[in-house]
């Protein structure tokens, strides 16, 4: 259902909707949208390549595994610094399997729902 100047419809149509959603995006942040033209030197840049195979991107969001996390955290390295969440590699690869699972169910939660948290 689209609302456009007060009337709701339902569109079909592929341009009316992906000038819908280009404004719904260009102004959800807030900021006026500014118009920028792309040069051609840069446009290609933007667009599918071929060369790429988008299959090595199918199961990028799948749900993490037990067998797949436990895999990773046994090859996490020890003796490194830990990174801005203070949390070490050695206190997830050496902690209890409870705190594996919540770890893995965080993650998971941050694949479904897109949402990572910033703390």
């Amino acid at each position: 259902m689209v609302t456009d100047k007060e009337a709701p419809y339902i569109s079909t149509d592929p341009s009316d909707i992906k000038r819908i959603v280009t404004s719904y995006f260009q102004s959800s942040a807030g900021i006026l949208p500014v118009n920028i033209t792309i040069s051609a030197t840069w446009s290609d840049e933007f667009n599918p390549k071929d060369h790429i195979n988008v299959e090595v991107y199918m199961d990028l969001m799948n749900t993490i595994t037990e067998s797949e996390f436990s895999q990773i955290v046994s090859g996490l390295p020890t003796n490194k610094a830990s990174g801005p969440s203070t949390v070490s590699y050695e206190s997830v690869k050496y902690a209890k399997p409870l705190c594996h699972t919540i770890i893995m169910k965080l993650l998971n939660a941050c694949l479904h729902t897109t949402f990572i948290p910033n703390s």
